[in-house]
């Protein structure tokens, strides 16, 4: 039945799309005009169908015209239209926007680059729009010109729909038929109306729970100021569903104060961080802890595929404690037009004392052999470190990538990121050692709104005359455009997504896995099912456009997904699956897709046997 609902949705997903198809190119079409300056500019027409409805309703409630030529005139006024979450002519739903305070518009004219005085400026425009396009707060940010009552001069009309706020929020990912993953939050996402968060969270994962409050305020005392702060207990999860007891594992907290690069052209921002965690640290392969084979007499511990044991072996679960705890602290310096540079200059401070637990299940001859197969190294590190960023401060806004109907910001052209650090025993450190790590990617633009990337990184650590802790992977993410000149049909009723991922780690001082399964890229297969020091994968979804059902989006996907992992890349056997799945959305209470797969594993003893999950986004 799941299977059929599926389909079902899937096909109704291609029809509801190719209806929508024209609505798309006369948005390209409205694009290219806008974009040329022409005085035929329609700026409703180049947004979103949810975007269109919030700003035709502003326009009609405060009796404003579109200017459609603003360019080269001087800014008047800046108004701010906020709209209540449930704008929709029904009385019900209307209901609902008594327990929800709308953002005060003095929050959100902070968050607005252009400022009254200053020459129309389209790039300005845009990052104001990217500024207020906050996943917490905002579900519509649109911002178009509007006629003025000063002759030669042109206001800008801000219009805003909150996502409401006073909620339980959930997040969850069920596989294997069971609950993986959850977060619930009880909390007022826009404490005020002034976009702060304040909540009561409770995060759990297979084999913990961690719970206690949680504060954001990323516009801490009004001066760009982020500030955040989560302070958790943590127990046993299964203590918990099993027997009801609240078996207390550790604790855990993060606080971090930043003075953000809030705009473009900011030039000096700092920020410092604290974070620890007490707690137990597990390793799990499908719904169970994952196990090493280790000899009675003390011999080296093994990870294999085969659960069997001899008389002389037995299985013991990857569970350790670990005390880990570090503080940092960075000032960084932004400069350039074209191309944006950033210089910064920051230490570290970072501590990890992993141990066996004292109910090790084991004999005393295998603890030994045990810890150094699991066991990261004990150590700790101070590291002063510098670090170089560079990347083109060039945009494009689309959307129904990630998420339905609302616009997501893409930074196109070439980005780069190296760092180097110096851990030193004159500062505390273990050990003297020189870290460093090089990233770089290009995003390229294909057509309207779609886009090609390629990335790589590299990290490594030189200790004792020897490169360790090598780490080197590759990605590749092709995103179809909605349309293309001579795109033959016009507009498409459902674009491709794929991405590509090679992954490597070698000579590493602490034990590592690399891993692959239902949670991170083959649907069809168990948690973490391959693993090793080498991955590759390689994901495909045909997604259709969404489905406008009354306050809701919809949509299907079909998608192959092909990857392995083993301890060398001759080892490496490839596994695939393919599948069908659907995709909701409810933009008045959340910017994320609800996701349900059906994938089918296309070899191993479960072949053909279908794997349901659940959870929200998708799933790259």
């Amino acid at each position: 039945m799941r299977l059929l609902a599926i389909v079902c949705v899937l096909f109704a997903a291609l029809g509801a799309s190719a209806q929508g198809a024209d609505l798309r190119a006369e948005r390209a079409r409205a694009e290219q005009q806008c974009a040329a300056k022409s005085p035929d500019c329609d700026w409703v027409a180049t947004l979103s169908s949810l975007e269109r409805l919030s700003v035709k309703r502003a326009l009609a409630a405060r009796g404003y015209v579109v200017e459609p030529s603003p360019w080269g005139k001087v800014i008047g006024k800046i108004e701010v239209y906020n709209e209540d979450v449930f704008a929709e002519k029904n009385r019900l739903l209307r209901f609902f926007n008594h327990f929800h305070v709308t953002t005060k518009e003095q929050a959100i004219r902070r968050e607005i680059v252009a400022r009254p005085g200053d020459v129309w400026n389209q790039l300005q425009i845009e990052e104001s729009a990217r500024r207020l396009r906050d996943p917490l707060f905002s579900s519509v940010i649109a911002i178009i010109p509007i006629k003025s009552d000063q002759e030669g001069k042109v206001d800008v009309l801000v219009v805003t729909r909150d996502i409401w706020s006073l909620r339980l929020n959930t997040a969850y990912t069920v596989q294997q038929g069971e609950l993986t993953n959850l977060s619930i939050s009880l909390s007022e996402n826009n404490f005020l109306g002034r976009r702060k968060v304040v909540a009561a969270a409770f995060t759990m994962d297979q084999g913990a729970i961690a719970a206690g409050p949680l504060y954001i305020d990323k516009n801490f005392l009004g001066k760009y100021i982020d500030f955040r702060a989560r302070v958790n207990t943590i127990v046993n999860r299964d203590a918990l569903f099993e027997r009801g007891a609240l078996d207390g594992e550790g604790s855990s907290s993060t606080i971090t104060l930043s003075k953000t690069l809030w705009k473009l052209s900011s030039k000096w921002g700092w920020g410092t961080t604290f974070t620890h965690r007490y707690a137990i640290d597990r390793r799990f392969a499908g719904t169970e802890l994952r196990n090493l084979r280790c000899p009675l007499d003390g011999g080296e511990c093994e990870l294999r595929f085969d659960p069997t044991t001899t008389p002389e072996e037995e299985l013991l679960p990857w569970i350790y404690d670990m005390r880990r705890w570090g503080l940092s602290a960075y000032a960084v310096r932004q400069w350039g037009t074209k191309v944006k540079q950033q210089a910064t200059f920051g230490y570290s401070l970072d501590s990890q004392r992993p141990k066996l637990r004292s109910s090790f299940p084991g004999t005393e001859e295998q603890r030994a052999p045990f810890a150094r197969a699991v066991l990261p190294r004990s150590e700790v590190t101070s590291v002063p470190y510098v670090s170089y960023a560079l990347f083109t401060p060039r945009f494009r806004t689309r959307s129904n990538v990630n998420t339905y109907d609302l616009a997501e910001d893409l930074r196109i052209g070439p980005d780069l990121d190296v760092s180097y650090g110096v851990g030193l025993e004159v500062l505390g450190s273990s050990t003297n050692f020189q870290r460093g790590g090089l990233s770089a990617g290009w995003t390229v633009p294909w057509c309207r709104d779609g886009s090609a990337r390629l990335s790589g990184s590299y990290s490594t650590r030189w200790q004792g005359g020897d490169f360790v802790d090598n780490s080197l992977s590759f990605n590749a993410r092709i995103v179809t455009p909605t349309r293309c000149a001579g795109m033959r049909g016009g507009a498409q009723v459902a674009r491709l997504v794929v991405e590509s991922t090679l992954s490597s780690r070698w000579d590493n001082l602490s034990p590592t896995l690399l891993t692959i399964g239902s949670d991170n890229g083959l649907r069809g297969f168990n948690i973490n099912e391959f693993f090793g020091q080498r991955l590759f994968g390689t994901q495909a979804e045909l997604r259709t456009y969404p489905i406008p059902i009354w306050v809701f989006r919809a949509g299907a996907v079909a998608f192959y997904e092909l990857g392995g992992a083993a301890d060398t890349f001759r080892e490496l056997e490839l596994h695939h699956d393919v599948g069908v799945g659907i995709r909701a959305l409810t933009p008045q209470t959340s910017r994320e897709l609800f996701r349900f797969d059906l994938a089918f594993p296309m070899d191993g003893p479960d072949r053909g046997r279908p794997q349901f999950s659940a959870g929200f986004q998708q799933e790259f």
